[in-house]
């Protein structure tokens, strides 16, 4: 196998802003595609904001936006309906090249879940993803993660978010990915007083990332210096 290189953005220090994250993702995505730059995935937190996907609707939303409680709401064009992103939250961004890596969009999508499903198995939880009839990660019947990517001439955007943390009083305000008889969870829900920090989350989905997409060797960047 040859080296694989992932460059690896931890920006879990502060929320960011959702447009400025998307500003990011395609910067970087027309330096992945085109200048050489290395697979780059960028790990953050957003801001309070429900994000509505290519099959969301305005009927997603239990009640009207000004009763969202400061939360802003984005029409995206990632796959999937409507969900929450907020702090707490694991949101991978991963802005790779599918053609480089030989993966088409099946394939890479499963590789994102089963990340995911081997950085909760990593804590005991039990997860599955590949639900028929639903998007994301589940445990039993409480979906904990939403996948829903982009791909732009075989470069990837948008990726998985993963509950850590999150207030999860937000995602009663909508019907999450479009399911409406189902719970949300999260990684403290689950686990209680033993849920593990953020940080620590980041960095064993960036060991089971890696293995996944089966990338060699990994570095980290700082955020000023992602878009260079």
């Amino acid at each position: 196998m040859s080296p694989r290189l992932l460059r690896v953005c931890n920006a879990l220090g502060s929320t960011w802003n959702y447009q400025a994250a998307l500003r990011t993702q395609e910067n970087i995505a027309s330096l992945v595609g085109h200048q050489g730059v290395p697979d780059t995935l960028l790990l953050l937190q957003h801001q309070p904001i429900y994000t509505v996907g290519k099959r969301g609707t305005e009927a997603d939303f239990k009640v009207s936006k000004e009763e969202l409680h400061g939360a802003e709401v984005e029409t995206v064009p990632r796959g999937g309906e409507t969900t929450f992103h907020g702090p707490g939250q694991l949101v991978c961004y991963p802005i790779v090249n599918l053609r480089r890596l030989k993966l088409g969009a099946r394939a890479y999508v499963e590789g994102l879940e089963d990340t995911v499903i081997a950085t909760l198995g990593q804590y005991g939880v039990e997860a599955r993803g590949r639900v028929p009839g639903r998007t994301g990660v589940w445990v039993r019947e409480r979906k904990i993660a939403a996948i829903g990517v982009q791909i732009t001439h075989g470069v990837t955007r948008h990726g998985a978010a993963l509950n850590v943390s999150t207030d999860l009083s937000y995602f009663d305000s909508i019907v999450p990915c479009g399911i409406s008889d189902k719970e949300v969870t999260s990684l403290r829900r689950e686990l209680q007083e033993g849920a593990p920090e953020i940080q620590e989350v980041a960095d064993v989905f960036v060991k089971q990332f890696m293995q996944q997409l089966s990338f060699t060797s990994c570095e980290y960047t700082e955020r000023d210096k992602l878009e260079e």
